[in-house]
């Protein structure tokens, strides 16, 4: 099995910028407290769990040259999507971090909001962001198989 690096890293790049704004935006949130925030931060953890990795594994598919096997494709897009979600999980663990000090809670509380969110989406990476990335780069290389 052959597996582009250069394009598992531009896919995971731009999977994890992606990621990295929806974790901020979700992180900070709880600063503002309005509904209409609460909407909108549901909908980017929708996007950033299922749409990224997605988006990310096909980006892999695009990005690597010439043909490749619908196992390649995957294995590639699958790497590309964990990628992209771990680096959403560590970027949420220090926003939520950040948030909690400049709510002044306790230690105890900080340290559990933050191993909880870290652990958490880290956890979803590995499951999801795997998976979801292995069907985004299999659906692209047997779509450009066709062609």
């Amino acid at each position: 099995m052959n597996i582009n690096t250069q394009s598992v890293l531009k896919a995971a790049g731009i999977g994890a910028g992606i990621n990295a704004i929806i974790g901020i935006i979700s992180g900070a949130s709880s600063l503002l407290g309005v509904d209409a925030v609460t909407i909108l931060v549901g909908l980017l953890a929708c996007c950033g769990g299922i749409l990224v990795p997605l988006l990310t594994g096909a980006l892999y598919g695009y990005f690597t040259p010439g043909k490749e096997t619908l196992g390649e494709g995957a294995a590639g897009g699958a790497i590309s999507g964990m990628v992209a979600g771990l680096i959403y999980g560590l970027v949420s663990g220090v926003i939520t971090a950040v948030v909690s000090l400049v709510q002044g809670v306790s230690f105890d509380v900080l340290l559990a909001n933050t191993g909880g969110t870290i652990l958490g989406a880290c956890c979803g990476a590995l499951i999801f962001g795997s998976i979801l990335g292995a069907i985004g780069g299999a659906v692209w290389t047997a779509v450009q198989g066709n062609k």
